[in-house]
Formats: structure tokens, C-alpha cells, sequence
């Protein structure tokens, strides 16, 4: 009986929970469907070529693909280090994307780039630190 009882439970559990993931695919599809309609045109990152200008630091990324890039440093302490990464991306709006990736020597990075304002906002994540950096980005 107890083991029936605990079976129930659980199936309501689950089956609340694919309702509740289902509400939240409607809306996100509604959210793109508005986007879609809207005037503003939909900026995707691969093939562009992006500076990323911190003032102290600049890099240079290029959008090879879906999930590769490549980043150089052009200017600061890291001037001529690069590499390829995968790269994972979220779209927040037509224009603004949510950027992450994790380097070789396990630095991780999350940035939201807005390519209408072209602004960047990045956390650094180094062992339990984490630094924050705002800056500009332009096309090139």
C-alpha cells in the first residue's frame, strides 16, 4: 500500500512537472514569435568577427560556427595568447545573447553581449573568483 501511495505521488510529480514545463515552452515560443514579427532584424553570431574592448584589454573573436571560436588578445597582459573554444549561447532578445565557454586552463566565461548598443557585460570565473568587466564591442 505504502508503495502505491509513493508510486502516485510520484507520477503526479512528474506529470506536474511536464504541464509546468510545457506552460513555459508556449511562452518562450510566444516571446520569439513576437520577436519574429517585430522590425527588428535577428543578429546571430556565427561568421561575425567581434572586438571586445575592456580599455586595458582587447580581443578579438571570431564566430567560426554554431559553438566554435576562436579569441585573440590584441592589447593588454595577454597581448598575442589565443584559442579555439566551444562556445554555448542563449538568445535573450533579437540583439542580446548570453555567451558562456570554459578555456583549457579552466577559466570560465559569461558575457551578455548586446550587438545593438554594442555593449558587453563578462564575469570571469577564476577557482572561486569571479571578475566582473564591462565593455564596448564593434564589428569588424
Amino acid at each position: 500500500m505504502k508503495n502505491t501511495i509513493f508510486a502516485i505521488m510520484i507520477l503526479t510529480t512528474i506529470i506536474s512537472c511536464k504541464n509546468e514545463t510545457k506552460k513555459i515552452e508556449t511562452k518562450n515560443t510566444e516571446i520569439t514569435q513576437v520577436e519574429k514579427n517585430g522590425s527588428e532584424k535577428i543578429i546571430s553570431l556565427p561568421g561575425k568577427t567581434l572586438e571586445y574592448n575592456y580599455g586595458d584589454y582587447v580581443y578579438e573573436l571570431n564566430f567560426k560556427s554554431e559553438n566554435k571560436l576562436h579569441w585573440k588578445c590584441v592589447k593588454g597582459d595577454e597581448k598575442g595568447k589565443e584559442a579555439d573554444e566551444t562556445y554555448f549561447t542563449q538568445r535573450l532578445n533579437n540583439y542580446t545573447l548570453f555567451v558562456s565557454w570554459i578555456e583549457q586552463d579552466g577559466l570560465g566565461v559569461s558575457q551578455v553581449i548586446n550587438l545593438k548598443d554594442n555593449t558587453i557585460n563578462c564575469f570571469l570565473k577564476i577557482d572561486k573568483e569571479i571578475i566582473p568587466l564591462n565593455g564596448t564591442i564593434r564589428e569588424l
